[in-house]
């Protein structure tokens, strides 16, 4: 990821366009985070994550947490309330109705060949082929960012939470798409379809942040290069 941004628009989550205060609760919605993740993430200056953090704790939207740790100043770390969880409705019906009906498609010879690994990875493959030729045809955005915030929309009605965010770095400008998708860590082994599926959909060269090649990342970013 781009360490300085120039220029930041709002993060885009379904139907709705967030600034930065929507972007930190956004990713607290993963899990509980620091200053230092969350500027990470979202590419701003750690004094001013917590300034909207402070914010967002006298909304009632988070709660700050101390962490006990060895040596050195106290860690905090921020979580959403009750209240803020409650911004983010989410809708599985779509996602959960493609799997179900995957799974009654395969024959009885289909899944007798299919070991216990292999199964899960056979309805991933099936479902993402369907995603892409059910949107594929629908991504006709002009510009890159628009391809990527057009795939955000139709995800979300799916259930797949992807946010897209707009970097430039001097002369160098990207767009970045991050989030579990349809992955919640690296480990899974299932990042390689995550890719594959924006890439397709977006007809674009999509690879993972190098940062995020490690066991234990919960939000992984999406490089996206034409």
């Amino acid at each position: 990821m781009l360490n300085t941004f120039e220029h930041e628009i709002p993060v885009h989550q379904g139907r709705r366009s967030r600034g930065t205060k929507g972007q930190i609760v956004s990713l607290l919605r993963y899990s509980p985070m620091s200053v230092l993740d969350l500027a990470r993430h979202t590419g701003i200056a750690g004094s001013t994550v917590r300034r909207h953090l402070d914010v967002l704790i006298r909304d009632g939207m988070v709660l700050q947490e101390p962490v006990r740790v060895s040596v050195g100043r106290p860690k905090f770390l921020f979580s959403l309330t009750e209240s803020g969880t409650q911004h983010f409705p989410r809708n599985y019906a779509g996602l959960v109705t493609r799997i179900i009906s995957q799974i009654l498609l395969l024959t009885q010879n289909q899944t007798s060949s299919l070991g216990d690994n292999s199964l899960p990875s056979e309805i991933y493959d099936r479902v993402l082929t369907q995603l892409i030729t059910d949107y594929k045809h629908r991504i006709t955005g002009d510009t890159m960012l628009e391809r990527a915030e057009q795939v955000a929309q139709f995800m979300y009605l799916e259930g797949i939470d992807y946010q897209v965010r707009y970097a430039v770095d001097g002369d160098q400008k990207r767009v970045e798409m991050y989030g579990l998708g349809m992955v919640a860590r690296y480990e899974d082994g299932q990042v390689g379809r995550s890719c594959r599926l924006l890439s397709e959909l977006l007809d674009a060269r999509v690879t993972l942040a190098e940062e995020d090649h490690q066991v234990g990342t919960q939000i992984l970013t999406y490089l996206i290069e034409k």
